[in-house]
């Protein structure tokens, strides 16, 4: 599953008739579900991200279906994580919360992390009896009670969900909230893929399951990584000179909710590094009718970007100060920022390979199975031919 990690300032977008930033919907089945749409805005990029949920009016029609952790019984015997239920009133529960395996949970933290670490390992000074003064002066406390309060409050910030109908609802609250208006979030989750098999129309989404307040310097970031499935002559460098863009193309696999089964969805990475280009086309083969697998790292551009001023970026009246010696070219590009926001692009651009999996990997995969989602239709069985016929035969018949 290709995972996102973005950093930036969220927003509800401006709602329009075709965009509805918190959609509540209620159906005559009585099924409710809620979609918040908001952006994470990195540098010049602006992405639009989804946190949605649904849920039955009626509190006794729910349930939590969800996946139990791993954990190691008091016999040292593993026990894996299995299908489980949870009432829907105990939903929130810490006992019934615990249970539940980290990657099926929904994450809202508001708090400051660092302070929250600061204050653990304060207190915990305090029991061993080697706290300092430096230690009390950063966390801002002088007694263990105070770091137990301070520490009990920034707890109180991080929300654990694990139903994805109240993740969204809380998503909301706080993406409309001036309190964070101007801090940055990481922004985590995995890229939703779906189609409509009438028309082909591919639908993605930047599906978020955790939002967690950042250190106010912290760098923007809008990194994503996948599984990319690659077939022969994958690499298209053929404009490269020209344009200063190459392709890589491939499939990544996802899940189709509609027809219930596996397929995949073509895509194209860009490639403006010359010398990514070339240790890439080095170490992408396959032949024949193989499909080989690797993880790459690709930052997800969606907004105007920023590039180096160039002379031709300058006004008529500017570049002819230039050339007449009356201006310095560095000079005025300094004096500029360096950079002047282009043209807006859309496209996933490679940045290097996903360290996990950084190794090329064959798979059982051949070109045939590199398509869409399909539902799976049952072959009736054959039946055994009796030699009788389905019908009356008399001699007039024949």
């Amino acid at each position: 599953m290709e995972q996102f990690n973005f950093c930036g300032k969220i927003s509800l977008p401006k709602e329009t008739d075709k965009l509805k930033p918190v959609d509540r919907r209620e159906f005559s089945s009585s099924w409710m579900n809620t979609t918040v749409k908001f952006n994470c805005v990195s540098d010049t990029n602006r992405i639009l991200c989804v946190a949605q949920g649904g849920r039955w009016k009626q509190d006794s029609k729910n349930t939590v279906k969800t996946f139990s952790k791993t954990y190691t019984d008091e016999n040292g015997n593993k026990v894996k994580g299995k299908a489980i239920e949870i009432a829907w009133d105990k939903r929130f529960d810490e006992e019934e919360v615990a249970k539940v395996a980290g990657f099926k949970k929904f994450t809202v933290d508001t708090g400051d992390v660092k302070q929250r670490y600061l204050l653990r390992d304060v207190i915990k000074a305090f029991e061993e009896g080697e706290v300092t003064d430096e230690m009390l002066e950063q966390a801002g406390v002088s007694t263990k009670e105070e770091a137990e309060e301070a520490l009990k409050k920034n707890e109180a910030k991080r929300k654990s969900f694990i139903s994805e109908w109240d993740f969204a609802e809380y998503v909301a609250k706080v993406a409309a909230s001036e309190k964070f208006k101007d801090r940055l979030f990481y922004v985590s989750g995995y890229y939703d893929v779906q189609r409509n098999a009438e028309n082909g129309n591919w639908y993605t989404n930047y599906r978020v399951n955790r939002l967690v307040l950042a250190k106010e310097d912290a760098d923007t970031s809008t990194e994503m990584k996948m599984t990319l499935f690659f077939i022969e002559d994958c690499i298209d460098d053929e404009s490269f000179t020209e344009n200063g863009k190459a392709f890589l193309n491939g499939y990544i696999n996802y899940y189709d909710g509609n027809c219930k089964a596996n397929g995949f969805k073509p895509v194209s990475i860009v490639i403006r590094d010359e010398k990514l280009l070339k240790a890439m086309k080095k170490k992408l083969s396959a032949e024949e009718d193989e499909v080989k697998s690797i993880g790459v790292v690709v930052k997800v551009i969606e907004g105007a970007e920023r590039k180096e001023i160039k002379l031709e970026d300058l006004d008529e009246d500017t570049r002819e100060d230039i050339e007449c010696g009356l201006l310095d070219f560095e000079e005025v590009r300094k004096a500029l920022g360096g950079n002047v926001v282009g043209d807006r692009i859309s496209e996933l651009r490679f940045d290097g390979l996903w360290a996990e999996k950084r190794t090329v990997e064959d798979t059982n995969y051949t070109v045939e199975d590199m398509v869409p989602a399909q539902a799976k239709v049952e072959e009736p069985e054959d039946e055994e031919d009796d030699g009788s016929v389905p019908f009356d035969l008399d001699d007039d018949d024949l």
